[in-house]
């Protein structure tokens, strides 16, 4: 009898557990929110940070079920993010939050991956050029988003004339065939694929300039926000840390999905485009990755609205908020 009562008891021992694991799974994965993050562009180096925060599970870690969505030449993530299509989107420079702003659109900026706009010009190594100032004259390749953006503080800080623009269809050849000629480009980009083509350039960074911009940044629909603080704030976090640890740790974790999502990407290429963000403080120091100001906000939006690129009274506080950012308070 007590051997049979000792089977019957570890009967029931097992039949529990295996009720407890049924429902334990299920509950587990129910607790990670998903979430689809948008990029502007094929996988890049310029993503890094998020990637890296896939790899290394650290949204999995805060229970965010991350998938990073890639975009292309014809992705319109302003568009989209302003019929309400995507919840989390990035914004490839402050024109964007701020032209969502001027239209109506509920769209906040939540974070910043760039410290400094990677837009750069550059010219052939034989162009006695040291600045901007000495490519007034010159013709320049830039591309359509250019000229509705960038290209009016540029005629107005360093003097150039519409004379000088020449479309740029994102491909390097015009300019590698006209050495007199400017090249628009990132610095994390262009300036590889010209020495990969045999010209070293001269390369000039807006930020280095003057330039106010951020780019790169995290924006989310006000309805998304307003209903999920603690899923952004997370997503905040463990973008920051993906940031950190891509430039600063091992980045191969990041760089492998990179390669995964875009084919046309090369280690050599993410490893230089790596280098030069380090290089240049493109992030700014690690302790302040990801980061804003109100003031440098107010400063680009004084500066773009005085040269006519964006409308007058706007309040440039509804276009982002700083309170996802560390050390906010909750």
């Amino acid at each position: 009898m007590h051997g049979l009562a000792y089977s019957r008891a570890m009967k029931r021992l097992f039949t529990i557990l295996a009720l407890v694991a049924t429902f334990a799974v299920p509950a587990a994965r129910a607790a990670d929110t998903a979430i689809t993050f948008a990029t502007d562009w094929k996988a890049q180096a310029e993503h890094g940070g998020f990637y890296q925060a896939v790899a290394k599970g650290f949204y999995k870690e805060r229970g965010l079920d991350v998938r990073i969505r890639p975009g292309g030449p014809q992705t319109d993530l302003p568009r989209l993010m302003a019929a309400g299509a995507l919840d989390i989107g990035m914004a490839s420079n402050s024109f964007q939050p701020l032209n969502l702003l001027a239209s109506g659109a509920p769209v906040k900026v939540v974070m910043t991956s760039f410290q400094k706009d990677p837009q750069v010009l550059m010219v052939h190594p034989e162009v006695p050029a040291t600045g901007f100032g000495d490519l007034k004259g010159m013709p320049i390749f830039i591309s359509d988003s250019a000229v509705a953006t960038f290209w009016p503080w540029l005629k107005a800080r360093f003097g150039y004339d519409d004379s000088q623009i020449r479309k740029y269809t994102y491909s390097l050849a015009p300019w590698l065939v006209n050495k007199g000629t400017v090249q628009e480009g990132y610095l994390s980009s262009e300036p590889y694929s010209a020495a990969q083509a045999g010209v070293t350039p001269k390369v000039f960074l807006f930020a280095d300039a003057g330039y106010p911009g951020y780019a790169g940044m995290v924006m989310v629909r006000s309805a998304y926000l307003d209903e999920n603080p603690d899923t952004v704030r997370a997503f905040v976090e463990a973008s920051i840390l993906g940031w950190q640890d891509y430039i600063w740790g091992d980045a191969s974790a990041g760089n492998a999905l990179i390669l995964k999502d875009n084919p046309e990407m090369t280690p050599e290429l993410l490893a230089y485009a790596r280098k030069e963000m380090l290089a240049n403080a493109m992030l700014g120091d690690k302790a302040g990755v990801g980061t804003m100001t109100d003031a440098r906000w107010q400063d680009f939006y004084a500066q773009m609205s005085g040269l006519g690129i964006l409308p007058g009274g706007l309040d440039v506080g509804a276009a982002y908020t700083l309170e996802y950012l560390p050390g906010a308070e909750d």
